[in-house]
């Protein structure tokens, strides 16, 4: 589920709504637009009731580390995948919840900002020990299957840091949100050391949505992570602080009104099983097809969504197109109005590589034992939009005939 944010526009002021994913921020005040550009882990703060007598630098403030995002393995002969939600202490204190609950999805959290007087308690857990235990979790789901793990790759995750307010009054805690007593003996001295008040660092800085290269207004949607200029064809994605040109293309179309979804097209080669071409990909996958001059000739690329799906559904689509690349013409620099926004970042994608291998195999015993030597190297990454039609209930790929629920498009926006 989303988290709903109260955010100040870096504009005006302004008080305005934000959901977590949103990264092209137009304010409906001074209807300015302004990309915002994180620096580490998003950083937010329940909303407490902190009775009126405590004084607000004397709050403090807990880490709960949130993940959020799909988690893929490959065990034995099955590969397997799970949709992740889960919200862990940050620090290790036995008085406090092991877990924030539905708090987060149920109330409106802000941004850590300056405002924010008091002491942030220091995180003493990795993150890297977040996602171990977020992995765990998959494991739950395959203790029948008595085999060793292959593979195992975190897609299209989100971590961020929660902060649940607390207090000491008459030496007990309080938790901050609902004023329960959580325990005795507390010292607001000894908290105090293990803490530090706020770090500039922590808050997002903004980005203007002018073309870097004409000076013309970028678009996109709310979640985009690239945003389109339509005056000088280009597109852009942010990168350390500042928005870097990216190579993209549009495959042409004769019929009006379609719909263009995005793909990574990463032109790739293979380290533990040797993968050049696409001829090698079918081969390695044991594909029913007669390997011809054309599939050796071509050279190896594989076609990620560039968008949040379902797990299952963003492994067979990535599968079916790129064993369907012959299928789909060169793109050319033609921009269209009606394009879906890039969700996924182009390092996911690469992530995805081996998973989408694995989802191609149809000899899983033969390719999976292999998959911890398997190593890509992207050569060559471009972004293309593919043409669908609109069938009323899916999107139906021009070329290809592959379908895409619209249901299921819609759903991935929200994971």
């Amino acid at each position: 589920m989303d988290l709903t944010i109260h955010q100040n526009c870096p504009s005006c002021g302004a008080k305005i709504e934000l959901h977590e994913d949103d990264r092209l921020i137009r304010c409906p005040y001074c209807d300015v637009q302004n990309f915002m550009v994180t620096r580490g882990t998003l950083r937010f703060v329940l909303p407490d009731k902190v009775p009126v007598h405590i004084r607000r630098r004397d709050i403090f403030y807990a880490p709960y580390l949130r993940f959020k995002g799909n988690v893929y393995y490959c065990k034995g002969e099955h590969q397997k995948y799970k949709v992740v939600d889960t919200t862990q202490q940050g620090l290790n204190a036995s008085a406090l919840p092991p877990s924030l609950g539905f708090r987060p999805q149920a109330m409106a959290v802000s941004l850590v900002t300056e405002d924010v007087k008091g002491i942030f308690l220091r995180q003493t857990v990795k993150a890297r020990t977040l996602l171990e235990r977020a992995a765990q979790l998959t494991v739950i789901d395959s203790d029948s299957i008595k085999a060793p793990f292959y593979h195992r790759a975190y897609i299209g995750e989100t971590l961020s840091c929660i902060y649940l307010p607390l207090y000491i009054d008459d030496g007990i805690l309080y938790d901050g949100v609902t004023n329960k007593a959580l325990a005795q003996g507390g010292s607001a001295g000894k908290m105090r050391k293990g803490g530090d008040r706020y770090h500039t660092n922590w808050t997002p800085h903004f980005l203007a949505t002018l073309c870097p290269g004409c000076g013309f207004s970028l678009a996109g949607d709310h979640d985009s992570l690239v945003l389109s200029c339509y005056n000088c064809y280009s597109s852009w994605q942010e990168k350390q602080g500042g928005f870097k040109k990216i190579s993209w293309s549009c495959v042409a179309t004769d019929y009006k009104e379609m719909y263009f979804l995005p793909f990574w097209k990463l032109q790739v080669e293979s380290t533990g099983l040797t993968m050049t071409t696409f001829a090698d990909f079918l081969r390695l996958t044991n594909q029913p097809k007669v390997i011809q001059k054309s599939h050796r000739d071509r050279a190896l690329s594989i076609y990620i969504p560039a968008f949040k799906l379902r797990p299952s559904t963003f492994l067979r689509l990535g599968k079916n197109m790129t064993l369907a690349q012959e299928k789909i013409p060169q793109g050319e620099a033609s921009m269209v109005k009606r394009m879906h926004p890039v969700t996924l970042q182009r390092k996911e994608a690469i992530q995805a590589l081996k998973s989408v291998l694995a989802g191609a195999a149809l000899n899983k015993r033969q390719l999976f034992p292999r998959l911890p030597d398997v190593h890509f190297h992207a050569l060559q990454t471009e972004l293309v939009y593919l043409p669908f039609f609109d069938r009323g209930h899916d999107y139906v790929q021009e070329h290809t005939g592959l379908p895409l629920a619209k249901s299921i498009l819609h759903f991935g926006r929200k994971l």
